[in-house]
């Protein structure tokens, strides 16, 4: 979504490879314009290869915001880096990925 906001086939917001620092202002962007939509919003996380503090903080951030306005956030994949960053900043709850494949 950095620069190029993008969505696969399926309708869900495709986040890019690489969301660290210099792609949270456009990661933000995207994501306020799905939450004043005031729509489900569908993510497609499993392309993320790299991800940061920023970028982690921009998803907490719309999480809490799309909660508080009562709309749905449904995961259609989450990737490693995805899975690993949320756990190290314990936003797992907050930020609700699908749980990965393979895992119960």
């Amino acid at each position: 979504m950095a620069g190029k906001s993008s969505k696969n086939t399926a309708g869900a917001l495709a986040l890019d490879a690489d969301l660290r620092i210099g792609a949270a202002p456009a990661l933000r962007d995207t994501l306020l314009a799905a939450l004043t939509a005031g729509k489900p919003v569908d993510i497609d996380g499993s392309a993320v290869n790299q991800i940061d503090t920023a970028g982690l903080q921009v998803l907490a951030a719309f999480s809490r915001d799309a909660r508080a306005a009562g709309l749905a956030v449904r995961w259609r994949g989450a990737s490693d880096s995805l899975h690993r960053g949320v756990a190290v900043l314990g936003l797992s709850e907050l930020i609700e990925l699908p749980a990965r494949a393979g895992v119960n």
